[in-house]
């Protein structure tokens, strides 16, 4: 496989996938598309992909068995659904696997929220180890602020039933958060999380989480832009890369996630900063729990600086955003890190060139699940182009790389950002609420009108 100046991962892949049979399991197949040509000139010799649904996108150039997933889920109740599926795949899938690989000597690279150590006896590359993921548990990540150092907003953890008491001496004026605890597994993309500034909220806070925890951390609502810094554990330090904007939208006082971009650049001191805490987190990592590859610290830029408030020890969507922009398959490269293969390079080397590409080359966008519309509900996907992200978003009848892209799936609709188009420093919160104006009135999704976070960041 011939190396490029910028291919430093191609060798380290050739020498896991070369002459092999590749499985690559989970998620949905479209997930997985980008994937195949990586795999195929890394020398796989051949590739099943076995998936939880379709998904909205264009589907792989492999082999491909599919459960046709339902449609509707939420996010966190697609990855939940999609855990099942790796701990108890269906007969036919089980079937499938046996027929491609009989001899059970296939390599399986699993998806990047996998927690299943294999899949019907085959050995996953990497999984994310119990430990791991207890981590990302909403009220026990303070301790872990404060072994490593890091500074932090006031926090309480306390029965739900305390938590409205407990808010009154937490509560800096603008209402606090209340994220639930992992009783029901771990959760992100701000569910389970909710802004209490009144009694509506209050109620709907208490309604929301009775269902599925019984103890909440509650900490200051933070206004300002909510936001990710990545991070890779190597065996020899923590290759740490550059802000992600995470697009969380409000619709009254509810968080919306809708996607995450990298063209938002905070204040240069505020940059250092998230990467010094990303750093640190990683190095805590490391030592408590032995840990190797991808993580993020999220949290938010505000008037006086970066505050974190959730650690997720695993891959995030911020990250893959990075890649995209830059060209590395960085999800297959994860593999490697957690499945104790060697890079071939150092730590700093891995950030240096990294950072350089992600800053280089912006990217995201803007996307949801879990949506109602009035696309034809047998929709596979189709792939539109927009251009006006001034606030006069439009279908476009051009087809080049010069337009944002929309892909509208079944009950998920995206729109990654044209490049040349998007303006690189100011936050893209306002335009992604603009662009899901203009998704309700073309396909009805009642989503309802979407507010951004301010940027109230002190620029010297």
């Amino acid at each position: 496989m011939e190396e490029g100046p910028d291919d430093w991962w191609s060798e380290p892949l050739a020498s896991l996938v070369g002459g092999r049979l590749v499985v690559v399991a989970g998620a949905n197949a479209a997930a997985w598309t980008e994937h195949v040509p990586v795999l195929r000139a890394a020398g796989a010799t051949d590739i099943l992909i076995v998936a939880n649904g379709w998904g909205a996108g264009p589907r792989p150039d492999a082999t491909t068995m599919v459960v046709e997933a339902p449609t509707g889920l939420t996010m966190m109740q697609q990855i939940r659904a999609d855990d099942r599926f790796l701990a108890h795949p269906p007969v036919d899938v089980v079937a499938a696997l046996d027929e491609f690989d009989p001899g059970r000597e296939a390599l399986v690279l699993g998806s990047f929220l996998n927690t299943r150590p294999d899949l019907a006896g085959r050995a996953f590359v990497s999984y994310r180890r119990p430990e791991w993921v207890a981590l990302e548990d909403k009220v026990v990540v303070d301790a872990f602020w404060d072994r490593a150092g890091i500074v932090r907003q006031p926090s309480r953890v306390v029965a739900l039933r305390e938590a409205v008491e407990a808010s009154k001496t937490i509560d800096c004026g603008d209402g606090t958060v209340w994220a639930a605890d992992a009783r029901e597994g771990f959760h992100g993309g701000a569910s389970q999380t909710y802004w209490v500034a009144d009694e509506v909220s209050r109620d709907a806070a208490l309604d929301g989480l009775e269902k599925v925890c019984d103890t909440v951390r509650v900490m200051p609502f933070l206004d300002g832009v909510p936001c990710s810094i990545h991070g890779i554990v190597l065996p020899d330090g923590v290759a740490v890369f550059r802000p992600v904007e995470m697009v969380t939208l409000r619709r009254g006082h509810e968080f919306v996630y809708a996607g995450c971009a990298t063209y938002w650049d905070p204040p240069d001191e505020v940059r250092e900063q998230m990467r010094s805490i990303a750093r640190m987190a990683g190095a805590r990592l490391a030592d408590d729990l032995d840990f190797r590859g991808a993580f993020t610290v999220d949290g938010v830029v505000t008037s006086d600086g970066f505050w974190p408030t959730e650690l997720n020890p695993r891959f995030g969507a911020g990250l893959m955003t990075i890649a995209r922009a830059s060209g590395v398959p960085i999800l297959l490269v994860n593999d490697l890190v957690v499945g104790g293969h060697d890079l071939g390079r150092p730590a700093a080397v891995i950030e240096g060139e990294l950072l350089a590409l992600a800053d280089a080359h912006r990217g995201g966008g803007t996307w949801m699940a879990g949506l109602s519309h009035d696309a034809e509900p047998a929709i596979r996907h189709v792939d539109r182009h927009l251009e006006g992200q001034d606030g006069s978003w439009r279908w476009s009848d051009a087809h080049d790389a010069n337009r944002s892209a929309v892909t509208i799936g079944r009950s998920f609709v995206r729109c990654v950002y044209d490049p040349d188009a998007t303006t690189i420093g100011p936050s893209t919160a306002a335009a992604a609420c603009e662009f899901w104006d203009f998704v309700d009135r073309e396909l009805g999704t009642g989503i309802g009108p979407l507010r951004p976070a301010p940027d109230i960041s002190v620029r010297r």
